[in-house]
């Protein structure tokens, strides 16, 4: 599960995404649409422009973990990482429908988020999303298969441009499959 909380001018930081995604020829393809030596090469940009760099937030869940919760739990660490002083948090999450946005809103200010909104957006209109994206699908190959996927992870790791949610503080560690499917 991975999330990018920013508290930058979002604007800057999409145009410079959508300038990587150029040049790097991914577009607005998704970490499994996209050729392999394109994916490797968005990732390179990223970290050598260190765009998004201390602000890319993953955790590691295993399955078959619902997938509410993990995305619940490293949404709100990542923002209690992130945000200091008087804040107001605007989620976009890739897919989500209006009624797990309600749900999540409404978890997300339970476990004490200052919250503007959640909404629900497409990858196809957010580089925000397709950063994370990439991510996910780079640390879930560092992971299964290794090779470039963890060379990238762990470099990103040890420049501070990933940052993993400690998982000693998450209450979901070791909780057993609900039923609850997405």
């Amino acid at each position: 599960m991975v999330t990018v909380v920013s508290d930058k001018e979002q604007q800057l930081l999409r145009d410079a995404l959508i300038a990587i995604e150029s040049l790097a020829g991914t577009g607005r393809l998704k970490w499994h649409k996209s050729r392999h030596e394109r994916r490797m090469k968005y990732l390179e940009m990223v970290l050598q422009r260190k765009i998004g760099q201390g602000e890319v937030f993953y955790g590691k869940y295993k399955k078959p973990l619902p997938y509410f919760f993990p995305m619940l739990e490293t949404i709100k660490q990542a923002i209690v990482n992130k945000a200091t002083g008087n804040y107001r948090a605007i989620i976009s999450v890739d897919g989500l429908d209006k009624k797990k946005a309600a749900e999540l809103t409404n978890a997300l200010r339970i476990g004490g988020l200052k919250l503007e909104m959640v909404r629900g957006r497409r990858d196809e209109s957010e580089p925000l999303i397709r950063l994370a994206d990439m991510w996910a699908g780079c640390v879930r190959d560092a992971f299964l298969s290794g090779g470039q996927a963890k060379i990238f992870y762990e470099r990103a790791r040890k420049t501070g441009y990933l940052i993993e949610i400690d998982q000693s503080k998450n209450p979901l560690r070791g909780l057993e499959y609900l039923g609850y499917s997405r």
